[in-house]
């Protein structure tokens, strides 16, 4: 059975988010600085400045970050989480 229209923009989208405070805190403890975490992750400073403040990113950010932080599987889920969209927040 077909969804009307309405029922399609009532689903909810799901993003990835990641914890800004746990990736400055591991940041601090590596002795990392922004530009260092940027060239690492090969991510740009708008994306890493998104990561930061929560906005949605892009798996593959999720995953430079956690490479570059050397963050274990363990512990990954200590820096990010998957939410549902909010236009207010991971518009760009």
């Amino acid at each position: 059975m077909r969804k009307t229209k309405k029922e399609v923009g009532i689903m909810k989208q799901f993003v990835t988010r990641m914890f800004g405070e746990s990736i400055k805190e591991r940041m601090n403890e590596l002795g990392m600085t922004k530009t260092d975490l940027i060239k690492k992750a090969e991510i740009s400073r708008d994306t890493l400045n998104r990561a930061i403040s929560g906005r949605s990113v892009q798996m593959s950010t999720v995953t430079g970050i956690c490479y570059a932080l050397c963050v274990d599987d363990g512990e990954s889920t200590d820096f990010w989480e998957t939410d549902y969209y909010n236009p207010k927040l991971d518009r760009k």
